[in-house]
């Protein structure tokens, strides 16, 4: 978010929020995940005739499966990605507001504070 100054001023409580909703999308994917593999049926399920299609089935299941392994990953990295986004700005913050409170004892003098 603009600050004003020309700079941006990070919420690190709203990405620590995110990170949170990001675990539930992931969670919501596992039990999609789940869901699918319980799709796959076995050949004698198919018949004579379905025998014929259900290559095209299990390719398309297991693209899917493929699929869905890829977002469950990526939502991790980018949980793991903004955990530490959101834990260097906060060590940014401390670092500067300690620095900020020592000179602001250097500037009024001992025994001001």
């Amino acid at each position: 978010m603009p600050d004003g100054a020309g700079g941006y001023q990070v919420q690190v409580d709203a990405l620590h929020k995110y990170v949170g909703d990001l675990g539930k999308y992931r969670d919501q994917g596992a039990k999609i995940t789940e869901k699918v593999g319980q799709a796959d049926v076995g050949d004698k399920s198919w018949g004579v005739v379905g025998i014929f299609t259900k290559g095209g089935y299990d390719d398309t299941l297991r693209e899917l499966q493929e699929l869905l392994g890829s977002i469950a990953d990526g939502l991790t990295s980018a949980q793991a990605k903004l955990t530490d986004a959101a834990n260097v700005y906060q060590g940014v913050e401390d670092d500067h507001t300690t620095f900020f409170g020592q000179v602001e004892v250097l500037l009024d003098g001992p025994g001001k504070h």
